[in-house]
C-alpha cells in the first residue's frame, strides 16, 4: 500500500470488520473483484459533481450530495435489510463538498473524504449500478419497453405450450418452485398438475410462496353453481373475458383456480388471453383507441353478501393502466362490474364505446385467445393484471357438476419470493428499472 493510501486509511472511521470484508486498502488489489473498472476521475466543484470515466471511455457524473446520500458504511446503511440509517436532510448539508476524492490504482474503488472526516468508499460495480442518466439521454429516450418487467407476449399458440409443473415438485424442490414463479412472471400463467383433490391444497401451495390474500369473498372461494348466486361466476352462464376485482384499490395480482370437479359434457372451458399482447396490437393498429383506454377512468362497482357479511365495493381506473413512462402495468377489464366511463361527455361517449369495442374484439380474436378445460387435479395460476380469463357456459346434468376453488396472492408476495429464490439459486434479482428507466436483470429471458 502506498504512503498516500496509508494516510487515507488511517483517517477512516469505518469498523475494522467492514474494511476487512471489502478492501485491504486502495492500492492495486482488493478482495472485491469488480466487473466494472474506472479509468480516471475528475472533480467539478462548480457543478458539485465527480466525473467518472470507465475503462471503455464512457463516463458518468455523480453529484456530491448523491454520493454522500449513498454511502454504504455501517454508520449510514443497514445492510441486513438494505435500509438507510442516515437522515440525509438532517445530517448532510445540501451543498456538501468533499475534502478529498481518490480512486484506487486498479480503478475498482472510489474513496471520498467529507469535511467532517467521514469517509465513503464505493466500489466500481456499485457506482456503475447507481449511474445517473444525463439530461440529453432522458430527453432523447423513447421508452420501448412493453411493461415494467421482462415478459414474453403470446397468442393462441401458447395453448399447446402452457408452462406446467407438478404440485408436489413445487412444494419440495426450490428449483421447480423458482421455475413455477418465473413462468408466472414471464408468461403470466402456469398450469399446476397432479394436485390431490382435497381441501387445503391451494393454501398449501400459497404457504410455500407466501400467503393468500383475504377478500370480501374469503381467503378461498368455492366456484360452483349456487341457488342464490351473488355473482355470475356462481352460475353456469358464459363468463366473458375479465380480470378479477378491479373495484379494489389494491387489486389482487395473481389468481389461482383449482379444479376439483369438471362437467363431463360440453362447456366449462376456461378462455385465456394475454391482454398485454393485444394492447400492443391495439396501440399499433388503433392508436386513438389505445390513447382513450389508457387515459379514461372506468368506474367498477359491486355489492352483495358473502361469508364475511355484506360488502359494497367501488373503484375507478383506466382499462389499460400505464406507468408514467407509458409502460403497461395492468389491464382492468370486467364487463360485469363496469359502470361508466368517467368524465366523458355525451358527445364523446360514442367514441369511447368504439375504443372499447376495438380492444374487446381483439381480445376475443381466436388468434389471441385459447380455451383450456381444466381436469380435476389441475390448477391454473395466472397474472390477474395481465391474463384475462373467462368461462364457456355449461348445463348441469345428473352425470356431474363443476367445482373450482379460487384464491389470490399479491404480486408483492410472489415477486419477493421469486427474487429470494433467484439470488439463492445464483440467478440474480428479478427484473427492475434502473436510473436510466431501462428494465434490467431477470434471468432466462433473451
Amino acid at each position: 500500500m502506498s504512503g498516500m493510501w496509508r494516510a487515507g486509511y488511517a483517517s477512516f472511521r469505518f469498523s475494522t470488520q467492514l474494511l476487512r470484508c471489502h478492501y485491504r486498502g486502495l492500492g492495486t488489489s482488493s478482495c472485491h473483484l469488480s466487473k466494472f473498472l474506472m479509468r480516471n476521475i475528475e472533480e467539478s466543484p462548480a457543478k458539485k459533481m465527480v466525473n467518472v470515466t470507465w475503462q471503455d471511455n464512457t463516463s458518468n457524473v455523480y453529484p456530491y450530495i448523491y454520493l454522500r446520500d449513498n454511502c454504504q458504511c455501517p454508520e449510514c446503511f443497514f445492510k441486513d435489510s438494505s435500509q438507510r440509517l442516515v437522515d440525509v436532510v438532517r445530517d448532510v448539508d445540501i451543498n456538501v463538498k468533499p475534502a478529498k476524492v481518490e480512486m484506487s490504482k486498479d480503478g475498482a474503488m472510489l474513496s471520498i473524504t467529507w469535511p467532517d472526516s467521514h469517509v465513503t468508499m464505493l466500489d466500481a460495480d456499485f457506482l456503475f449500478e447507481k449511474r445517473l442518466p444525463s439530461e440529453a439521454e432522458l430527453k432523447d429516450r423513447v421508452c420501448a419497453d412493453v411493461t415494467t418487467r421482462k415478459v414474453t407476449l403470446w397468442g393462441s399458440e401458447l395453448k399447446d405450450d402452457i408452462p406446467r409443473m407438478k404440485f408436489h415438485d413445487i412444494l419440495n424442490d426450490e428449483v421447480v418452485e423458482f421455475e413455477f414463479l418465473n413462468s408466472l412472471y414471464r408468461y403470466g400463467l402456469t398450469l399446476v398438475t397432479d394436485m390431490p383433490i382435497q381441501d387445503g391444497q391451494v393454501e398449501k401451495l400459497a404457504d410455500r410462496v407466501g400467503y393468500l390474500r383475504m377478500t370480501a369473498y374469503g381467503k378461498t372461494i368455492v366456484v360452483s353453481t349456487r341457488l342464490k348466486a351473488n355473482s355470475v361466476a356462481y352460475t353456469s352462464y358464459t363468463l366473458p373475458l375479465h380480470s378479477d376485482l378491479p373495484y379494489y384499490e389494491a387489486k389482487p395480482g395473481i389468481q389461482l383456480l383449482f379444479c376439483k370437479e369438471q362437467i363431463p359434457t360440453e362447456g366449462g372451458d376456461n378462455s385465456l388471453v394475454d391482454s398485454f399482447h393485444v394492447a400492443q396490437q391495439l396501440k399499433k393498429e388503433d392508436p386513438h383507441a389505445y390513447e382513450l383506454l389508457t387515459t379514461t377512468h372506468i368506474l367498477f362497482r359491486t355489492s352483495g353478501t358473502d361469508i364475511l357479511g355484506e360488502y359494497d365495493l367501488e373503484g375507478a381506473r383506466p382499462l389499460l393502466e400505464l406507468d408514467h413512462h407509458g409502460r403497461l402495468l395492468r389491464c382492468n377489464h370486467n364487463e360485469g362490474t363496469r359502470q361508466c366511463f368517467l368524465g366523458v361527455s355525451a358527445e364523446k361517449t360514442q367514441e369511447m364505446y368504439e375504443a372499447y369495442y376495438s380492444l374487446t374484439k381483439r381480445l376475443k380474436d381466436p388468434k389471441n385467445m385459447f380455451l383450456h378445460k381444466l381436469s380435476p387435479g389441475e390448477m391454473i395460476v395466472f397474472d390477474n393484471d395481465r391474463v384475462l380469463h373467462g368461462r364457456m357456459g355449461y348445463t348441469l346434468t345428473e352425470e356431474g357438476g363443476r367445482c373450482l376453488e379460487s384464491a389470490y396472492i399479491d404480486w408483492d408476495v410472489a415477486r419477493s419470493r421469486l427474487s429470494v429464490l433467484g439470488k439463492k439459486l445464483g440467478k440474480g434479482p428479478v427484473a427492475r428499472m434502473d436510473s436510466t428507466l431501462n428494465i434490467t436483470d431477470q434471468w432466462s429471458v433473451s
